[in-house]
């Protein structure tokens, strides 16, 4: 399929924008949504440019090549056609963040926990995006082996990291799905964007306040 939910995109944006990595590993790329929303929210967003000559790191696991088209080189760095544990296992790279979209449930249980366990053995924090619950039955794909869904997980089944944090959404059909953050170590947001950053917005933009706070700002300059 290549694809998946749509609710949870601007939260999703959000939090990576806030964990503000210099480098990413996107495992399970298909059809390249979030290597393309990553780029876009945390390079173009920022800088303006479309040149190509990107100043961070995304590069893509795909394990089916068929998904894999001219367009991913364009914003990904590199696009490797493989096994996700395969690949961390042998590679000597690291990442300060794992993108997992949709891919866990295609694992068995055990190979997923396993496969989570070593990202953040090569990063500093793994992002999932996974249905959650018993509702999501889906079998292999005549072309794609591996869209087959071969495990049922929950929320709970992530509460044992250290670190985490947990969203839930609900799709077209009220499925319940799940974006969820791990980490072994404290996970840590950017402060770039200063101090009261959302307080001063909402009386700028929401209260009307917006000459009295340019006002405040000027004076402390």
């Amino acid at each position: 399929m290549g694809t998946s939910n749509w609710q949870n995109i601007s939260y999703n944006i959000e939090l990576v924008r806030k964990l503000d990595p210099r480098s990413i590993l996107d495992v399970g790329a298909g059809f390249g949504r979030w290597g393309f929303l990553f780029r876009e929210f945390l390079e173009i967003w920022d800088t303006g440019r479309y040149d190509g000559n990107w100043e961070r790191t995304i590069d893509a696991i795909e394990i089916y090549p068929g998904y894999v088209k001219e367009y991913h080189k364009y914003f990904y760095n590199e696009v490797y056609i493989t096994d996700a544990s395969e690949f961390m296992t042998t590679t000597d790279k690291c990442y300060d963040l794992i993108n997992f979209g949709d891919v866990i449930e295609h694992m068995e249980k055990e190979k997923g926990e396993e496969l989570i366990k070593l990202a953040l053995t090569r990063c500093k924090c793994a992002l999932i995006n996974i249905p959650i619950g018993k509702y999501w039955p889906q079998e292999a794909a005549d072309e794609n082996p591996f869209e087959a869904h071969r495990s049922i997980w929950y929320n709970n089944d992530f509460t044992k990291y250290k670190y985490y944090r947990i969203k839930t959404f609900y799709d077209i059909e009220n499925r319940e799905f799940s974006v969820i953050l791990v980490s072994n170590s404290k996970i840590e947001f950017t402060k770039k964007y200063g101090k009261f950053f959302k307080l001063k917005n909402f009386l700028k933009h929401r209260l009307g306040l917006k000459k009295l706070i340019e006002g405040f700002e000027k004076k402390r300059r």
